[in-house]
């Protein structure tokens, strides 16, 4: 009795192992791939996976989907027989990707196991740089790091300082100038004659105690190659300029003007294209000293008016009036007003018109 049900188990298992292993089945000879120490300048980088169907029916392979788009792949396309090989290609692009790599490849076909996972990986050391990569930018036969000096935030009694890495690529020295710098910017080149293949920097000094304004500024300025402006020769400054309150003491603090505003944000509901939209944004003066409105900054479309009083006095009450003009515009729109002014916990706000506007 025994004898039999062990024998009626076995047979069970083997019957049950018999029909999992019917249908398609893929193995692969590899699932891994390392590519080990591939060069940058040497291109594209290939391996080939090959797979067999250890099942019954035919096998087809219907889509292979890469980690990224870095690794392109080629696959049998066309349905392999029971015992027959295929395979799957991976190509890895190392352009622009320098340092250790691992990408998966994901293998879909109709066999027992529906998704396989391949695996590459390596490490791509970098290309050598080059005069082009390193002064990507060109005027002449001066070459630039940027175009743009970028000074960020800068308190309105500070000098602030950059610069940009130069090179000469001509045959011919280089006098380097400037063209109709405003009376807070001075660049000068260093050194002032750059000789061919020589090296250099333009160094930029913003004096943020000269610039009257606040907020985002901008310029724009020529650059002159031996007196001669050479093709795409303009460089561009930028600054984010701030009032600066800390010197200020505890007691000028305590005293110090406060804006508050009735709202900051205006909905117009919904307009017909073409309406000019109105609105005030009303405040007052909270603080215990005169509250000086520095500089209303509107953005595209939208026009402001400061204050008829730009100091007003603690617990006067004013507003900027604003309109917005939908002409061309549909859809949600939003609108931005910047507000700087001499609180010093409140030196910038902004304001906000929106709605929306259906087509005329």
């Amino acid at each position: 009795m025994r004898t039999f049900i062990l024998f009626t188990v076995l047979n069970f298992s083997f019957g049950l192992l018999f029909s999992q292993q019917e249908g398609p089945n893929i193995v692969f000879d590899n699932l891994q791939h390392d590519f080990g120490t591939i060069k940058e300048e040497a291109g594209k980088a290939n391996c080939r996976f090959v797979f067999s169907n250890t099942g019954s029916q035919p096998l087809v392979v219907t889509r292979v989907q890469t980690s990224c788009g870095c690794a392109s792949s080629n696959y049998t396309r066309q349905p392999v027989a029971t015992g027959g090989k295929g395979f799957v290609e991976v190509s890895y692009d190392p352009a622009g990707r320098p340092g250790p790599f691992a990408k998966t490849i994901t293998v879909y076909s109709n066999g027992i196991n529906p998704t396989t996972v391949l695996t590459i990986k390596g490490t791509v050391t970098p290309k050598p740089r080059t005069i082009e990569d390193d002064y990507p930018r060109v005027m002449g036969d001066l070459r630039l790091q940027n175009n743009h000096f970028s000074f960020m935030n800068v308190f309105n009694t500070e000098k602030s300082t950059t610069e940009i890495p130069v090179v000469n690529v001509g045959e011919t020295s280089l006098i380097i100038g400037f063209d109709k710098l405003p009376s807070y910017l001075t660049i000068q080149a260093i050194p002032s004659e750059l000789k061919p293949n020589e090296k250099g920097v333009l160094k930029a000094v913003l004096d943020a105690s000269k610039v009257n304004d606040y907020g985002f500024i901008v310029h724009r300025t020529a650059i002159l190659l031996n007196g001669q402006k050479p093709q795409n020769s303009l460089i561009s400054v930028t600054a984010v300029i701030k009032e600066d309150f800390s010197k200020l003491t505890q007691k000028e603090l305590a005293k110090a003007p406060k804006i508050q505003f009735k709202s900051t944000d205006f909905d117009f509901k919904t307009v017909k294209a073409g309406d000019v939209v109105s609105c005030e944004f009303e405040f007052v003066n909270e603080g215990k000293t005169p509250l000086i409105i520095r500089k209303v900054k509107t953005g595209c479309g939208c026009t402001a008016s400061t204050p008829p009083t730009e100091s007003i006095k603690p617990g006067e009450s004013s507003a900027i009036k604003v309109s917005f003009n939908t002409r061309n515009r549909s859809g949600r729109q939003a609108q931005y007003i910047d507000v700087y002014c001499n609180d010093p916990n409140q030196p910038e706000i902004k304001l906000k018109i929106g709605g929306v506007v259906e087509k005329e």
